[in-house]
């Protein structure tokens, strides 16, 4: 009796423990709050306001990985106010998306993204306000997209290997 009672006192708490761990993990959400998450409120940008930009180039580099680069016009880049309740039209910080997904934030001008797999990449930035608000202007998002084609390794420099 005495081994069916530890046994399920180290149950509960291995479950206890797993749980909290599991619900700690922020890529742990549940499909609406994805949704939601990719979602993000948005801030429509007033007439009168400069209207931010974002242009994306993706090189590899030479050991392989490839870089990101973005531009922006008429942003600024201040993660020291990411969390501000009221919107910024002009400053803020960037989400970045591979393939639809959701990487990273965003607070500067390069970003390594590592390797990307083989076949067609879409690479997506969005920039949004220090209250995490996407920016759009009259409706339509301020962001910009880059497709990266990744040679499979059967297919390197044009020749079968």
């Amino acid at each position: 009796m005495q081994k069916l009672t530890s046994f399920l006192s180290f149950m509960l708490l291995f479950l206890g423990f797993f749980f909290y761990f599991i619900n700690q993990n922020s890529h742990n959400h549940p499909a609406n709050a994805e949704k939601a998450h990719l979602n993000h409120e948005v801030v429509e940008i007033p007439e009168g306001y400069r209207i931010p930009s974002v242009k994306t180039t993706v090189t590899q580099d030479l050991s392989g990985t490839w870089l990101l680069k973005v531009e922006t016009n008429d942003f600024k880049f201040t993660p020291e106010k990411v969390g501000e309740n009221s919107p910024s039209y002009n400053e803020g910080h960037a989400h970045l998306y591979i393939n639809g997904e959701k990487i990273n934030r965003l607070y500067g001008q390069y970003y390594n993204l590592g390797t990307l797999k083989s076949g067609i990449n879409e690479i997506k930035v969005t920039l949004h306000s220090n209250n995490h608000g996407a920016l759009v202007y009259k409706a339509k998002a301020i962001e910009d997209t880059t497709i990266v084609e990744v040679p499979s390794e059967t297919m390197k420099n044009g020749t079968l290997n």
